[in-house]
C-alpha cells in the first residue's frame, strides 16, 4: 500500500528528473500514430539500451498534458495493483492525456490497469525489459490493443551517427570492441558495462523468478560470455555447474534471453522435435559487453565478428536458425514462415576457406530455393556465380539495413 502524498511526491520528483532529461540520439519507432490512438506502445529491450530515452522522445515530441511514472524506483517496491485508485488520482491532477509508464514490468496485473486506460480514451506508452512481458496471458489480455517494438543497444548505423564516424572497416573494428550500449559508447567506463551484466543476471533472472541455485546461475552466464557463435547443449552442462537436470539448465537460458541478455539459435530441421534435441548456438546482446565482462586473455574475433552479424539481423527478424545439411550456414532468417535469407558470417575471406563457406551458403540456397546467398566479411566486396544462383560477398559496412548488390561476378565450379 502507498498513501496519494507519497505516490504525488514521487511522480513530482521523477517528472523533474525527466524534464531535465536530454533526449539523446533519435531512434526510430516505426509505428503510425493514428494506430496508437486506440493501442499502446509497448517498448520492450535490454536494460539501458535506451527504451526510456525513446519515452523521452516521444514526450519531447507531443505537445499535450503527459503523466510519467517509472516503476522501479525503491519508494514503489510496494505498489500493487490495488493502488490503482490513489494512482488515477495523481493523474487526473496532472491533467495528462498522454500516460507513459517506464518500467511496467514491475507492477504485477499492469497489462489491466493499461487496458481500463486505453478504455478511458487515454494513450498509453510503456516500457519493460523483459521480453515475457507479453507472453501468456498478458498477451491474451491485451490482444488487439497494443503495439509491440524491441529495442537493442545501437546499430551500426547509429553508432556512427552517435561518435561522428564513417563507414568503412576502422568504424566496424570500433563498433565491433565497443558495441552499442549508449552510455558505454559515450563514457568507455567498463564499470557501466560490468554493472549491467551483474543486474541483468541477478536482477532479471536470479531475483525475478526466485533462483537459489545463484553460483550456477552466474557461471552459466560467464560460460555463455565467453563462447559465442558456439553450440551449446544444456545437457553437457551439468557437471560444470553442479545442476541434475538439463530441463533446469533450459530454463535459466530461456530466463536469459527474456532478459535480452542472451540469444539461442535452433538448427533449422524440419521436425519439430529434431529441432529440439539439437544444439543452439548461443549469441551475446552486445559485443562490447562480451569484451568487457569475458575472462578470456585471447578473444575470438570470427566468434565476436559472427555475434555481430547475427544482432544486425535479429533487429530485422525475431526468426533464425543455423543450417547443417552437407554444409554449414551460419544464419537462415525467416520471415513469413519461410527461409528468406542465408548469410555467412566471415571475418576475412581467404583462398583457403572459400570453398567451405560458399559451399555452407550454396547447401542452404539449394535446399531453400534461394537465388541469392550472402557472404558477410570485414571489409571485403565480391560476388559469385554458382548454379543456384549468385552468392554476394559484402563488407560489413555495407550490409546494414541491408546490402547493395555487388557488381562483379565469378563464374564457380559446381561443387559443394
Amino acid at each position: 500500500m502507498i498513501t496519494i502524498e507519497d505516490l504525488q511526491t514521487v511522480v513530482d520528483k521523477q517528472r523533474k528528473a525527466e524534464e531535465r532529461r536530454t533526449a539523446g540520439l533519435p531512434r526510430a519507432v516505426d509505428v503510425s500514430a493514428e494506430i496508437l490512438k486506440s493501442h499502446a506502445l509497448v517498448l520492450t529491450g535490454v536494460r539501458r539500451c535506451g527504451k526510456s530515452t525513446v519515452m523521452t522522445q516521444r514526450i519531447r515530441a507531443a505537445s499535450d498534458p503527459w503523466f510519467y511514472l517509472k516503476f522501479d524506483a525503491p519508494q514503489l517496491v510496494s505498489l500493487e495493483l490495488s493502488d490503482s485508485p490513489r494512482l488515477d488520482k495523481v493523474v487526473e491532477r496532472s491533467g495528462a492525456n498522454r500516460l507513459y509508464l517506464d518500467e511496467v514490468h514491475e507492477l504485477d496485473g499492469w497489462e489491466l490497469y493499461v487496458l481500463e486506460k486505453l478504455d478511458e480514451g487515454l494513450r498509453v506508452c510503456v516500457t519493460g525489459s523483459n521480453a515475457s512481458l507479453l507472453k501468456g496471458e498478458r498477451a491474451s489480455k491485451l490482444t488487439g490493443r497494443h503495439v509491440s517494438v524491441e529495442l537493442f543497444p545501437f546499430s551500426y548505423a547509429e553508432f556512427l551517427a552517435f561518435t561522428r564516424g564513417r563507414k568503412g572497416r576502422k568504424s566496424v573494428e570500433a563498433y565491433l570492441e565497443v558495441g552499442g550500449f549508449p552510455r558505454y559508447v559515450e563514457t568507455r567506463e567498463e564499470s557501466h558495462l560490468t554493472e549491467l551484466f551483474d543486474d541483468i543476471v541477478y536482477r532479471d533472472v536470479v531475483v525475478r523468478h526466485g533462483i537459489r541455485e545463484v553460483a550456477a546461475v552466474e557461471r552459466l552466464a560467464a560460460y555463455l560470455s565467453e563462447n559465442p557463435g558456439c553450440r551449446f547443449s544444456a545437457s553437457r552442462m551439468l557437471r560444470p555447474l553442479g545442476v541434475s537436470n538439463a530441463s533446469t539448465v533450459t530454463q535459466w537460458c530461456d530466463w536469459f534471453e527474456d532478459a535480452y541478455l542472451f540469444f539461442f539459435v535452433p538448427k533449422y530441421c524440419d521436425s519439430a522435435r529434431a529441432q529440439l534435441v539439437n544444439p543452439r548456438k548461443v549469441y551475446c546482446v552486445d559485443t562490447g559487453l562480451l569484451q568487457v565482462v569475458s575472462t578470456r586473455l585471447v578473444f575470438n574475433d570470427a566468434h565476436r565478428f559472427e555475434n555481430l552479424v547475427f544482432l544486425a539481423l535479429r533487429r530485422r527478424f525475431r526468426e533464425l536458425y543455423y543450417f547443417d545439411e552437407g554444409g554449414e550456414c551460419d544464419f537462415i532468417a525467416v520471415r513469413r514462415h519461410a527461409p528468406a535469407l542465408a548469410v555467412q558470417a566471415c571475418v576475412e575471406l581467404t583462398t583457403g576457406d572459400l570453398d567451405r563457406e560458399l559451399g555452407g551458403v550454396r547447401a542452404a540456397m539449394a535446399r531453400f530455393g534461394l537465388k541469392e546467398g550472402w557472404i558477410v566479411t570485414l571489409d571485403q566486396t565480391d560476388a559469385y556465380k554458382v548454379p543456384e544462383g549468385t552468392v554476394r560477398v559484402v563488407p560489413f559496412h555495407g550490409f546494414e539495413p541491408w546490402p547493395a548488390p555487388a557488381r562483379a561476378e565469378k563464374q564457380v565450379n559446381n561443387r559443394r
